[in-house]
């Protein structure tokens, strides 16, 4: 996987019931991780699970496809980094790359890439992606932030 210098790091939180018998993260839980890095990311620009409350009024995003390949297992209660990027906007989607990261940042346990789809609202029916979530995906591909 090429991995690009844009995108965005989100420190996530691996808990105790999400590991198997052996004390790894079972591999159900790296889709998860993912997901609460992407949850932060948008929650942190105005991104709200009530419509009224949010500032993208016009979005939900569904995962559409999902792939990961998991590289070193995570073992522990621990708090990975999440790298997630952007790798194209389509007219109604997104296809976001991303890495878990050891906390230190030095070791990639697993990686792939997720494509979300834009929904209406109302009719959970493919819509296109608006101005303001276009922008706030734009700022994915630019030089990587610290989180």
């Amino acid at each position: 996987m090429t991995v690009p210098q844009a995108g965005h790091m989100v420190p996530v939180r691996v808990h105790f019931d999400e590991l198997d018998p052996w004390g790894i993260l079972h591999h159900s839980r790296y889709a998860l991780l993912v997901d609460r890095a992407l949850f932060t990311f948008w929650s942190e620009r105005g991104a709200d699970v009530d419509p009224d409350k949010s500032a993208f009024k016009e979005a939900i995003g569904v995962v559409r496809d999902l792939s990961i390949s998991y590289l070193t297992p995570i073992s522990g209660v621990c708090d990975p980094v999440v790298h997630v990027w952007v790798e194209r906007v389509g007219r109604s989607s997104v296809v976001y790359g991303f890495r878990v990261l050891s906390p230190d940042r030095t070791v990639v346990h697993a990686e792939g890439r997720r494509v979300d789809v834009n929904v209406d609202p109302g009719t959970l029916a493919s819509a296109p992606l608006g101005d303001a979530a276009r922008e706030v995906l734009m700022a994915l591909q630019t030089p990587s932030t610290q989180g």
